[in-house]
């Protein structure tokens, strides 16, 4: 909310290659353990660790990119409240939502920028990247638009558990989502 959009480290983003095609994955669903499985620090609502029933389901192969939610705007999907929530078509229309939160139109061009932590980009380099900083209400007039829906908690956590914790973290310099590579 800095009116200045102050540079954290000067930079790019890498080149923006492609994403990765859109594939669906199957999981059987059944039971599934979910909640906080170890002995280093957790929130109290992980816990107890318990087995819940999951019914058979399917999830992206990689993160929605920048370029397909700009796709749900074009479409009008910050004017369509048969996509939203109740909540959120309130707060679209309270908070004069149109955009993720660090999404701002160029003054000079009118073109889309991202206030990253390298400062404000094109969009334009950012469109294979997945978008962030969106809300859940945002997300779920997404998954809306795509006649899809969010996955529950416990589909997610069953599907992300076994693999290795990984990502654009602090210490490798990215500081921003780069495109999925598979």
């Amino acid at each position: 909310s800095n009116p200045l959009h102050p540079v954290y480290v000067e930079g790019s983003i890498p080149a923006s290659r492609n994403a990765a095609p859109l594939q669906w994955v199957d999981f059987p669903g059944g039971m599934v353990e979910t909640g906080f499985a170890g002995d280093s620090f957790c929130f109290d609502n992980e816990t107890p660790r318990h087995t819940v029933f999951v019914e058979p389901y399917r999830l992206a192969s990689r993160p929605v990119t920048c370029a397909e939610y700009l796709a749900f705007m074009e479409d009008g999907g910050y004017r369509r409240p048969e996509l939203w929530l109740s909540e959120g078509w309130t707060t679209v229309q309270n908070e004069r939502w149109e955009a993720p939160l660090y999404w701002r139109r160029n003054p000079d061009d009118n073109q889309w920028q991202v206030f990253t932590l390298h400062g404000l980009l094109p969009l334009d380099d950012l469109l294979a990247t997945p978008v962030c900083h969106i809300s859940y209400l945002e997300a779920d007039a997404f998954a809306r638009w795509l006649g899809k829906r969010l996955p529950t908690e416990a589909e997610w956590e069953a599907a992300a558990s076994p693999l290795p914790v990984s990502g654009h973290l602090l210490e490798n310099g990215t500081l921003h989502p780069t495109a999925a590579s598979q």
